[in-house]
């Protein structure tokens, strides 16, 4: 196998991981105040009333993931000719890292659900971009 189609097979395995993640906000678009509850609940917050624009963000932030995930799925299939969206994604990824970090600490969220949403995705992110390079000086 060449080094190229292995880089390949990372970034199409790195795409789906992202686009599984993504996946996960179908529920809140589908019972945008039943997934808010619940996820609440996971992170270890009380359990908070459902006012209707806690609803109306509830959904349509799992429905804005759940498009980001067909999209990202879509772009795996051929990560050769989504070269440009690949990279592009691995940097808002790897910056989107210390933003979501940014982000979870002000919203009081457990350390480990910190550490797994930011250091996850600093890390998804460098994947990609270590898998997109070119080489250079090979024979």
């Amino acid at each position: 196998m060449s080094p190229e189609s292995r880089r390949e097979r990372v970034q199409r395995v790195l795409l789906r991981i992202v686009a599984g993640i993504l996946f996960t906000g179908l529920p809140g678009a589908l019972l945008p105040g039943v997934a808010f509850q619940k996820l609440s609940w996971l992170v270890g917050h009380r359990q908070y009333p459902l006012t209707p624009l806690v609803i109306y963000v509830s959904g349509n932030a799992g429905y804005a993931y759940t498009v980001l995930g067909v999209w990202v799925w879509m772009v795996s299939r051929d990560v050769k000719q989504h070269r440009g969206l690949v990279r592009a994604l691995g940097w808002m990824l790897v910056l989107g890292g210390p933003g979501y970090w940014s982000i979870d600490m002000q919203s009081g969220l457990p350390l480990w659900w910190v550490c797994i949403d930011s250091l996850g995705c600093l890390g998804i992110g460098a994947g990609l971009l270590l898998a997109s390079r070119r080489e250079t000086g090979s024979v």
